[in-house]
């Protein structure tokens, strides 16, 4: 092996290049608008249920419009949803804020976030699948 391949092996490809640099951005655009979020809603249980469902009903839709409809290119939907959307959603501020709510209110808040969170899914794909029609 010559040195120029070895150096080569380590390098990334031009495809990893950019799903990092997408996630990257991505992840910069969502965790400017959360911040916004929490300038305006103060973070509480509440506010952070409100960027969860939120997240997840964008999730759903962006999601399945690239299931269904295939709108959407695999780097898209890195930046999409893995950078703005997993960088909006926070599982780690819904895990403190139930954990300091108390055993029977962080209890309550997290069978809501998840119940709700699934709705909003749901609701993104029913919005792609009758948009369809």
């Amino acid at each position: 092996m010559s040195s120029g391949s070895l150096h080569t092996a380590f390098l990334p490809s031009v495809e990893s290049c950019i799903a990092f640099a997408a996630v990257a951005f991505g992840g910069f655009i969502g965790a400017v608008l959360r911040f916004l979020v929490d300038t305006g809603i103060v973070l509480t249980l509440p506010g952070t249920l409100v960027v969860n469902t939120t997240g997840c009903f964008f999730l759903g839709i962006f999601m399945y419009e690239s299931m269904y409809l295939g709108r959407f290119s695999q780097t898209t939907r890195q930046f999409c949803a893995v950078g703005i959307i997993g960088s909006f959603t926070t599982f780690s501020a819904l895990e403190v804020q139930s954990f300091a709510a108390g055993p029977l209110i962080g209890a309550l808040n997290l069978v809501v976030t998840l119940l709700l969170g699934l709705g909003a899914i749901w609701l993104g794909r029913l919005v792609i699948l009758y948009r369809r029609f």
